[in-house]
């Protein structure tokens, strides 16, 4: 049970409480309809050869009785009602908040492990699924199972043989149960598994419209998103066909339990071991324990179903993330000391590096393409933690620093750019939302974006699409850069950000880059050499490993790597495509 509390409470059980104590009073007053009801047949009884002396001896007063506890009743439910749903809105929030707050320092690597339909699918329906137990199904069983337990003790203090014929059937009704839990249990693993992937396949198919539609693939991607559904659909019918009739007839056998006693009830009742009082009394009671008896059934079932929801955000929470609890004050150089990296266990990415990016300087790390250099970006920024070694910052590790700490000491500008759907001022101010209206033009102009969204028809209040979709790649990667100009971080990180841009833009993007960098610690990812020609420092990387080190003219003398892929830039600008298809000199 303590188990079953922590993943329904998210390891918070303090919100069972106030749940179960208005659950528990509300099936408390359950039972005084019954009681009152008691009291009411037996004075008719008793008065039954005497009509006329029946209000004056008590019968008004049982009546005053009863319309008092119908009120209380009321009065307790409507409270019950009114004191679930508000704390449990209110815990299902804080609860979704620091699901958020645990998944945002996840390593990269737990997303790309993770589909996105899955995380969508345990942020809606599987919170929705727990904020319905902690409201009614986990919580509302102990005010039903205390319900049954004291109109049960009625019914045997007034006879026990009724009382076991309503009760014989139940045994029957928990083996019946507890099969379709187990069938609940199953099913609702698949469907869940179902759910996410329409989830993703749905997701996929808008995010790659633009693909399908350049390849003339759009009725084959819609296709695999009907046989997604479609596979979904069969597990629910499934599921609501095997589960639920397992369900009806455990309810069945539970509903058997009242009828047999009226018959034994019937049989005692003529053969005078029972009398007309108690036996009305007992048929009353077994009318009114049936209906929370029932409810019983049906939340045992349903909470099998959460869960499989409750235990899906528990994997997900029990997660190891990114820890650490120094903080950085400044910057200090940035040192890699003997780092291996994988994405994959069996396929390193980097191997034993061992460089400096020197303090208020630009360091560019270069090389052929998957040799790593964007996964020691990622690494600076604290993306993934390291496998073997040790990145410091001045003399302390990096993965014993707080990570939103220093997320705030660094400025990406990514290759591929992500834009959010709001105005193009909450873009560019995303890093620093108290920046002036002059900090974020200057911004802008320091980016070389200002002039194009003047243009726009409503400038800074122009709507972006969805990922910077109604923007051209340039306007994307000049809207970064000012949104890295104005959180002004002390360390900025560049992958290649000239790489989407036409000649013109390139050089006023470089200029812009040029006044972000002054007096940062500047690391860049550069394929066009030319670009970081004046670097402090250039790194040359090549399969995962270390191939050079030092500025533009050493590393020409060194005829290595370097001065191979600098020729090869050269050369390529004299080559063209012909009309043909075949490349010629000019």
């Amino acid at each position: 049970m303590r188990e079953l509390i922590r993943k329904f409470t998210m390891g918070h059980p303090k919100q069972v409480i106030e749940p179960a104590i208005w659950h528990f009073l509300e099936g408390f007053t359950m039972t005084f309809p019954a009681v009152a009801v008691y009291f009411a047949i037996n004075l008719f009884i008793e008065h039954f050869e005497n009509p006329g002396r029946i209000f004056e001896n008590g019968y008004w007063n049982i009546a005053l009785w009863m319309s008092g506890l119908f009120l209380l009743q009321l009065l307790v439910s409507t409270l019950t009602f009114l004191r679930l749903f508000l704390p449990g809105a209110i815990h299902s929030t804080e609860n979704k908040k620091e699901f958020i707050g645990k998944i945002k320092r996840f390593p990269l690597g737990f997303f790309s492990k993770t589909r996105s339909g899955e995380l969508i699918n345990t942020f809606t329906g599987d919170f929705l699924a727990i904020e319905q137990s902690m409201v009614a199904t986990f919580t509302g069983l102990f005010g039903v199972v205390f319900s049954c337990i004291v109109t049960s003790v009625f019914m045997f203090y007034f006879n026990s043989k009724m009382a076991l014929a309503f009760y014989i059937t139940i045994p029957v009704s928990g083996i019946v149960i507890m099969i379709s839990m187990k069938v609940f249990g199953h099913m609702s693993t698949r469907l869940r598994s179902a759910k996410d992937d329409t989830a993703e396949g749905l997701n996929e198919y808008l995010s790659g419209m633009k693909t399908l539609r350049s390849y003339n693939q759009i009725g084959e991607g819609f296709s695999k998103l009907q046989t997604a559904y479609r596979h979904l659909m069969e597990i629910s019918i499934k599921g609501e066909t095997v589960g639920g009739a397992l369900l009806g007839l455990a309810l069945t056998f539970a509903r058997a339990g009242l009828p047999l006693m009226c018959f034994v009830g019937s049989y005692l009742l003529l053969g005078g071991e029972i009398g007309l009082t108690s036996f009305l009394s007992i048929i009353i009671i077994g009318t009114k324990i049936i209906s929370p008896l029932l409810t019983w059934i049906r939340y045992t079932a349903v909470l099998r179903t959460h869960y499989v929801s409750a235990s899906r955000i528990d994997n997900v929470m029990k997660t190891k993330e990114l820890f650490g609890t120094k903080k950085i004050e400044g910057t200090d150089d940035i040192r890699f000391e003997n780092v291996s990296f994988s994405y994959l266990k069996a396929q390193k990415i980097l191997h034993d590096i061992s460089c400096s990016f020197k303090k208020n300087s630009l360091t560019a790390i270069v090389g052929p393409s998957g040799g790593g250099k964007s996964t020691m970006l990622k690494l600076i920024a604290r993306f993934w933690d390291v496998d073997e070694g040790n990145i410091k910052i001045g003399n302390i590790p990096l993965n014993e620093v707080h990570p939103d700490n220093w997320l705030e000491q660094i400025s990406m500008v990514l290759q591929d750019v992500y834009l959010f759907h709001e105005t193009i001022r909450e873009n560019i101010i995303f890093g620093n939302e108290n920046a002036s209206e002059e900090d974020m033009i200057r911004a802008a102009k320091l980016a070389g974006c200002h002039e194009f969204i003047e243009k726009l028809p409503e400038g800074y209040e122009t709507m972006v699409g969805e990922g910077g979709s109604t923007l051209s790649g340039g306007e994307k990667q000049r809207i970064s850069i000012a949104r890295a100009i104005l959180k002004n971080a002390p360390i900025l990180l560049l992958d290649e950000p000239t790489s989407s841009l036409d000649a013109k833009n390139e050089v006023s993007v470089q200029k812009a880059i040029s006044n972000l960098v002054k007096n940062k610690t500047v690391i860049m990812i550069a394929h066009r050499l030319k670009t970081i020609k004046n670097a402090d420092h250039i790194i040359v990387l090549d399969q995962g490993r270390i191939a050079e080190e030092g500025n533009h003219e050493e590393l020409l003398k060194k005829k290595g790597l370097y001065q191979k892929l600098w020729n090869l830039q050269n050369k390529s600008k004299e080559w063209k495509i012909s009309s043909g298809g075949k490349k010629n000199e000019q």
